[in-house]
Order: structure tokens, then C-alpha cells, then sequence
């Protein structure tokens, strides 16, 4: 027997153990305060879901996740069994406004399944309370803010809802303190309005070297920033390469002067300047959060469309639908706090996305993966993802089928804890 022989023989069999070492280390479950079982996982990352899934957890993170009959699951370890329920990322709301205490983002939110919640529009005092909130309540959807939005003296949003909300700089070197402080003051994204005015009255805006300052400054520190944007204003927000643009950049909202927009099918045909706009946006990689839920109002409450909002929720859509076919990103915020726009499950907001041409699926992406993207927390939420926190709910039947499905929420497990399940509720 040759010597080469006897190498390749003890190379065989390396092979053969370190292959055995592999398939042993797939098979052994790892370690886990708790273990889901039973399930069809929509990880959030629009991968195909899993059937008959499992997600471990630990303490309050991810441990695993993947097909139950890949794992035998030690005796020693809680088992709850979902009997075929859905088990999907906690949902964002994106785009919310006074969301900050603790108490309404518990029974508002939590308890729906909307595991954090992304404030728009705080004053400076409030901002460290609701951090305070943060820390001491684990019974409560997560609260992220932007803080008071930069804006121009005498802008939007203090010319309508006070000066208490704004940041008002004016030059380059001012609206690099604003973002300094911003962050020092615990903002979790930037928020700048450019917003030119409304009924006629003009309002002074950011120009393009102070919200180039503001980017470059906000990126420094790792922050998006997320523009109101006015669609007057969109080249500007474009030239100085913003992160997310908040609301549908509309032509109009006037029947009168959208209604040119349609053919004589009554198909909405976007302007040429707007569809430009659009297509940079998407090269850009600016995602687009529509709130077309205060947008359209109650143009499809209950399934109908009322005539006095049909032409505007018709080209409201046909812009998101253009956007999404394009290859736009899109994150689910329906702008809460305004009149009329419900807590919890954003269901209407989806509704309307799924309206416009997004799947089932990518709508759930978008209230997942994308929302915790622009709230500035996708390195740890938004995917059901091992190592990842373990914010995540269960709903029954299959929101990929029917996406009021979502509103069946049985389980939510929020930082490793069962906050609600079919056992127990918490008021």
C-alpha cells in the first residue's frame, strides 16, 4: 500500500467526519429560553416562506429559525404550538405622530401587533421622556423619533402646528448643529420639511446647500434623513440625495387640474416631469413611505370609492403604482395622529398598497424589513433573521391569500416576551 494510497485514505475519511461533525451541528438544536412550533414563517425579506417553521428564542434574541423537521426540540424547552398560524416580523408603523407614550403604544399598538412605532413630529422636551419610556416600559411597542424637523425660520411645520416642532436653522453651519444635536438628543432619523406652503400663503424652505449640509452631516452620524416633501420641492430633495421621502410627491390635489391626467378610459398617465422625478428616485435608492391613508381619506373606506375623492385617490394610486412597477422600495406608514387614521395594524394603509400593485408579500415586506429600514433599525429588527431581536407575532390564516388576515393577531412576542397569545392578554 503505497503512501499516496494511505493519504488519500485518511483524507476519505477527514471528509466523511467532518461531514458527519456538520450534519450533527444542522441537527442539534440550539439553546432557547422558548421555541415556536407549527407555523408557516413569512421571514420578511420577501424569501418564499417556510412551512411547518420554527423560530428558537434566547433571552431576547433570535436563536434560530428554519423547518421543524430539521430540529428535535430537547424536552427541557418550552414549546408553544401555534397550530398553523403565520408567524411574521413585528410590524412598523413608519410614519406616526403622537405615538410618544407609553400607554398608547401598549394598548394602540402592541397589542395589535405593531411591535414599534416611528414618531415624525416630537418636540425637544419629549424626546428624552419617551427614551426614559423606552428603557422602563417592556410593555409597549417600541418608540423611535426623528425630534423636532429642521426647517427654515418661520416654515413648516411650526407656521401650522407651533414652533415648539421645529428646528429652525438658516445656513450651512446651522444646520450641521441641528443635526449634531439632533443626535445627541437620541433621534433615530432626521426629519426635514420642505414644504413651500399651502392655500396660497408661501412659507420659507431649506435651500439645497443647507440640506446638503443637513445629509452630509446626518450620514456622519449613521442617520437617514426623511423629507416632507412638497412636490414643488422634489428636484431639491433629489439634488441633495435624501434617504426617504415622505407622502406621494403629487402633481395636485385638486380634481379639477388632476382630471387632465386621465385618458379617455380613465387611466391615470403620470406627468412626464413627475415620472422623471420617480426614476431618479428609484436610482437613487430613496424609498418612497406614500401614507396613503390620510392621503386618500375615505376615497375606498368599506370598499367604495366616494365621488368626491375618486380622481385624486385614483392618481394618488397610479403614482405609488407606477413607483412600485418601476422597481421603487416602499415602507408601510399611514401618518397616525391625523383625523380619521386608526392605531394598531396599519390593515387600511396595506390595503391600499396592495391596491396600487404591491403583493401580498411585498406589502408585508414593506411593513417589515423596508419600515425598520427607514426608522433607522434594520441591523436588528424587521427580518425574522437569527441574531436579530426577537420582535414577532403570530396571525391566523395566511395574510399572503387574504391580508385582513393580519388583523387576527394571536401571538406577539416582543424582546423575547409573550405580550399576548390565546392563554393570556394583557390590558
Amino acid at each position: 500500500m503505497t503512501k499516496r494510497f494511505i493519504a488519500l485514505l485518511v483524507l476519505a475519511a477527514n471528509l466523511i467526519l467532518f461531514a458527519a461533525c456538520q450534519r450533527a451541528d444542522t441537527n442539534e438544536f440550539p439553546k432557547a429560553s422558548f421555541v415556536v412550533i407549527n407555523g408557516t414563517i413569512i421571514d420578511g425579506t420577501g424569501a418564499d416562506p417556510i412551512p411547518d417553521g420554527y423560530v428558537a428564542v434566547q433571552g431576547n434574541r433570535i436563536a434560530a429559525i428554519g423547518h421543524s423537521t430539521e430540529v428535535q426540540v430537547p424536552e427541557n424547552v418550552t414549546v408553544i404550538d401555534v397550530e398553523g398560524g403565520t408567524i411574521l416580523p413585528g410590524i412598523f408603523n413608519s410614519h406616526a405622530h403622537k405615538d410618544s407614550g407609553a400607554g398608547t403604544r401598549r394598548i394602540m399598538f402592541l397589542l395589535d401587533g405593531v411591535t414599534s412605532v416611528c414618531d415624525m413630529l416630537l418636540s425637544r422636551q419629549m424626546m428624552p421622556l419617551l427614551e426614559e419610556e423606552e428603557i422602563s416600559s417592556g410593555l409597549a411597542a417600541r418608540g423611535f423619533k426623528a425630534g423636532p424637523i429642521i426647517t427654515a425660520p418661520g416654515g413648516y411645520p411650526g407656521v401650522m402646528w407651533g414652533t415648539v416642532y421645529s428646528y429652525e436653522i438658516q445656513g450651512e453651519a446651522e444646520a450641521e448643529i441641528a443635526v449634531r444635536d439632533l443626535y445627541a438628543w437620541g433621534a433615530d432619523y432626521i426629519k426635514v420639511a420642505l414644504e413651500p406652503g399651502i392655500f396660497g400663503d408661501p412659507w420659507p424652505v431649506l435651500d439645497l446647500q443647507e440640506l446638503r449640509s443637513i445629509v452630509a452631516t446626518a450620514h456622519e452620524h449613521d442617520l437617514l434623513v426623511r423629507a416632507h416633501v412638497n412636490n414643488a420641492m422634489l428636484d431639491i430633495a433629489l439634488e441633495a440625495d435624501v434617504d426617504v421621502i415622505e407622502h406621494v410627491p403629487m402633481p395636485s390635489f385638486s380634481s379639477e387640474n388632476l382630471d387632465s391626467l386621465f385618458d379617455d378610459a380613465g387611466v391615470f398617465r403620470m406627468p412626464t416631469d413627475l415620472e422623471a422625478q420617480m426614476l431618479r428616485m428609484i436610482d437613487q435608492g430613496i424609498v418612497l413611505v406614500p401614507t396613503l391613508d390620510v392621503i386618500i381619506d375615505d376615497a375606498y373606506q368599506g370598499g367604495g370609492i366616494e365621488p368626491a375623492t375618486e380622481i385624486v385617490a385614483e392618481a394618488v394610486l397610479g403614482v405609488v403604482r407606477f413607483f412600485h412597477e418601476s422597481g421603487g422600495i416602499i415602507a408601510v406608514g399611514n401618518d397616525y395622529g391625523n383625523a380619521g387614521v386608526k392605531p394598531g395594524m396599519p390593515l387600511r394603509e396595506m390595503n391600499l398598497l396592495h391596491i396600487a400593485g404591491l403583493s401580498p408579500m411585498e406589502v408585508i415586506e414593506a411593513g417589515t424589513k423596508h419600515a425598520a429600514y427607514v426608522c433607522g433599525h434594520s441591523d436588528d429588527l424587521g427580518t425574522l433573521t437569527t441574531g436579530k431581536l426577537a420582535d414577532f407575532i403570530v396571525v391566523a390564516g395566511n395574510p399572503l391569500k387574504d391580508l385582513s388576515a393580519m388583523n387576527s393577531v394571536l401571538y406577539v412576542i416582543k424582546d423575547g416576551e409573550v405580550v399576548v397569545s390565546p392563554q393570556q392578554e394583557i390590558k
